[in-house]
């Protein structure tokens, strides 16, 4: 009887051993049934993506979701039944949602600012930098990626004024201060009247932008294609220089 209940004894041990080595995790990595489905580093097909390919694959989906979806960042379970991996992925590569709208903000502002400002200062021919501007503007915020980041930033303004205010400076600032800039070197030369050329280059903007934009951000028609872009921005350069030229 002793010897039997030493054995349950080790065996109760090493069943708690057992327990331990076996113990799910907590918190926001804890093991659910997408950890199951599609282990921490594995896609949904079974192959075993990198470090640099797993944050690659979160991203995209999450790009390709909001576009499809509409929102600003999709739920996760969205993004790894998409991507595969689990929330513990997440959470490894990002921190959490938050971390994931920041990454996600950070890469589509990488891709859109260098396309955004373009090298419109190459020409000297007023109109054919302006063309160039409103090419580069209305290509990029009517693209998908455009919209998915106009998303991000109009819902990320209530959650954070500073952080949406930080983009603006980097992007959409720093574009309107180049215009500015190309605007007062033709008023300069003689080839406009402007009193007051920032304020003319945010009126420029808004002309490109128009009703196109808003229809693109409430999903109302598809991306435009190279002929409509240009339609519209020829229309808007035209109206914007006769309004401008001296009298």
């Amino acid at each position: 009887m002793v010897l039997t209940g030493t054995m349950k004894v080790k065996h109760s041990g090493k069943a708690r051993e057992m327990g331990r080595n076996h113990r799910p995790a907590t918190g926001p990595g804890r093991q659910t049934d997408n950890d199951a489905k599609s282990p921490r580093g594995v896609s949904s097909g079974g192959k075993r993506l990198r470090h640099d390919e797993r944050r690659a694959a979160l991203l995209r989906a999450a790009k390709e979701l909001s576009v499809e979806q509409g929102v600003a960042v999709p739920s996760l379970d969205a993004i790894i039944e998409r991507a595969g991996g689990s929330r513990r992925s997440i959470y490894t590569e990002f921190g959490g949602k938050e971390g994931l709208r920041d990454a996600l903000m950070a890469e589509i502002s990488d891709e859109i600012l260098p396309a955004l400002l373009g090298d419109i200062e190459q020409d000297t021919d007023l109109r054919a930098m302006l063309m160039r501007l409103a090419r580069n503007l209305a290509s990029t915020l009517m693209s998908e990626r455009g919209i998915v980041m106009s998303r991000i930033i109009m819902q990320d303004n209530f959650v954070s004024p500073a952080r949406a205010k930080t983009f603006f400076a980097r992007g959409p600032g720093e574009g309107m201060r180049l215009l500015t800039k190309v605007l007062e070197a033709a008023r300069a030369r003689g080839e406009i009247v402007a009193r007051d050329c920032a304020l003319v280059a945010g009126c420029f903007v808004g002309m490109i932008r128009g009703n196109l934009y808003l229809e693109r951000v409430l999903l109302l028609r598809p991306p435009l294609d190279e002929a409509e872009i240009e339609a519209h921005i020829a229309t808007a350069v035209d109206i914007f220089l006769d309004g401008l030229k001296p009298r």
